[in-house]
């Protein structure tokens, strides 16, 4: 896989290279930025991907890394989806009634995955499999399906919580207090993941950076590799993306495709 550094505030395409791991990443700084210039990076916004840690401290010694929140999100959303459908599966063998919570819990699962705040305590709908019911009340009657359920959902919400409202010392005490025997393995990894990325996380609360821009850059990558049907050589492959993003239409040539508009 290809690796790609961006201005964070620009949006700005820096340089792309044709491998991503560590010995290939250290050469191209080294070689193309003494040192001087890699101690005035300030920031350097990541995924939870363990592997950079280790090269961003290296190349770029006064650096603060900043953890992506939406990575953030992500990972503690599919654990929460994962011990929902190990529940889920454990009722799928059974009959009668327990069918029937088996329908609901595949059938409204992004209900289970939404902060419990968004979800209205007044407003009734017709849901199936419930009839005329609030969101509020549906989970609450989901979650007493299973007890194990129950403590992971109110887990989940308390670090969707502190990590929407920026609270670090909330979402430290998420990490550090013991956790229940009724959390499951999925749940478990993610803390553990948290509380290694933890200073990282706080930087995020921080500084306003994020991933947004460079996995906005990927999409349209993907797209031009689409197009294209793949490329041989990877410099063509380089250079192409490179014009894409770097030559843009001058402002006198939009106003003069905008005054210009054909109606069929």
């Amino acid at each position: 896989m290809a690796f790609e550094y961006i201005n964070a505030e620009s949006g700005d395409i820096l340089d792309i290279l044709d491998r991503r791991n560590n010995r290939r990443i250290k050469n191209h700084f080294i070689v193309n930025y003494s040192l001087t210039d890699r101690q005035h990076v300030e920031t350097v916004p990541i995924d939870m991907n363990a592997g950079y840690v280790s090269v961003i401290k290296e190349l770029f010694p006064r650096a603060k890394i900043i953890n992506d929140r939406f990575h953030l999100v992500q990972l503690i959303n599919r654990s929460m989806n994962k011990c929902r459908i190990q529940v889920m599966n454990q009722l799928k063998m059974s009959h009668g009634d327990d069918m029937k919570k088996y329908r609901r819990l595949k059938c409204y699962w992004k209900l289970l995955l939404k902060k419990h705040s968004d979800l209205s305590s007044v407003e009734y709908k017709y849901y199936s499999l419930f009839g005329q019911r609030t969101g509020q009340s549906i989970i609450e009657e989901m979650l007493y399906y299973d007890p194990a359920l129950k403590e992971n959902y109110e887990l989940y919400q308390e670090l969707m919580e502190s990590i929407s409202d920026k609270d670090f010392g909330a979402l430290s005490s998420c990490l550090i207090n013991p956790v229940p025997s009724a959390i499951s393995k999925y749940m478990r990894t993610s803390l553990k993941t948290l509380r290694k990325h933890l200073p990282f996380i706080e930087n995020s609360f921080i500084y306003p950076y994020n991933n947004g821009r460079i996995e906005g850059n990927n999409n349209k990558i993907k797209a031009l590799n689409r197009v294209a049907y793949g490329y041989r050589i990877f410099q063509n492959y380089r250079k192409r993306i490179l014009l894409h993003f770097k030559l843009k239409p001058s402002v006198k040539q939009k106003e003069q495709e905008q005054s210009h508009v054909d109606v069929a």
